[in-house]
């Protein structure tokens, strides 16, 4: 059986974290993803995950300054000490909360040797103090139609960035359709690279619905993952069309 994570950036977004964890529970999810939960204390999510039995799969770091346009801060040159600042305090954070992912957020920069230097830095940082504490660190490209100017844009760039940073706990998130909208070939680009697959996320297209119709046929596409190796979670990232609860039904026809 395919096992699935809420992301709560996404779902349940009326509710507290704390009480969108419980329905994520209530309603079949085998895990959940938070984003940015750091205006609640780490030990209540651990406390809630406890009594749920729900992993956290993934936090993010922060975005930086939101109203100047940033989208994460890790490939931008001159900006490392508040890079490194988010980094410390989102591993600080899945630690005490006992959270298995840290996405490092690479932010909108140019595509030079620079960026490119800035990020491995700052990764090899992040997996540096990572590592130890059993946290894996994960990057994901994300599609240059909604986040124009971000620096990782393609599952290759970003395994070419897993292999120069060369640390086993530094993986890829397949953001299913913001691989689809940049690159397209979703299976194959997924059999090429689920050595470096840290995670998988799903949404409908061209919508980023819930992933029951549309471009991708996610009831043939997920099955192949698993066949091609991959043991992880497939994370629901959508945006409900209604309401959260009203388009659950994707989940049972997948699962």
């Amino acid at each position: 059986m395919i096992k699935f994570s809420a992301n709560l950036g996404f779902l349940w977004t009326d509710l507290s974290l704390i009480d969108a964890i419980y329905k994520a529970k209530k309603h079949g999810f085998d895990a959940v993803e938070l984003q940015w939960p750091y205006e609640i204390n780490p030990i209540d999510i651990k406390n809630v995950l406890a009594e749920t039995m729900l992993p956290v799969l993934g936090i993010n770091t922060l975005k930086g300054n939101i109203e100047k346009g940033d989208f994460g801060l890790a490939a931008i040159k001159g900006r490392e000490t508040e890079a490194r600042e988010y980094i410390a305090q989102a591993i600080e954070y899945a630690d005490i909360a006992g959270i298995k992912n840290v996405h490092v957020m690479a932010g909108k920069a140019d595509l030079s040797a620079k960026s490119l230097t800035t990020f491995l830095d700052n990764l090899k940082f992040a997996k540096d103090l990572s590592v130890s504490k059993g946290i894996n660190i994960i990057i994901e490209p994300l599609n240059r139609r909604d986040v124009p100017g971000y620096f990782l844009t393609e599952i290759e760039q970003a395994k070419e960035i897993c292999e120069l940073v060369d640390q086993d706990n530094v993986k890829i998130m397949f953001d299913c359709y913001h691989v689809q909208i940049n690159q397209g070939d979703v299976l194959k680009r997924f059999q090429d690279n689920v050595l470096n697959i840290g995670h998988v996320q799903i949404a409908s297209l061209p919508d980023r619905g819930e992933p029951d119709f549309g471009e991708l046929n996610f009831k043939h596409l997920l099955p192949q993952f698993y066949k091609a190796g991959y043991e992880g979670y497939i994370g629901g990232e959508y945006r409900p069309r209604t309401n959260t609860e009203e388009g659950l039904s994707w989940l049972k026809t997948l699962k």
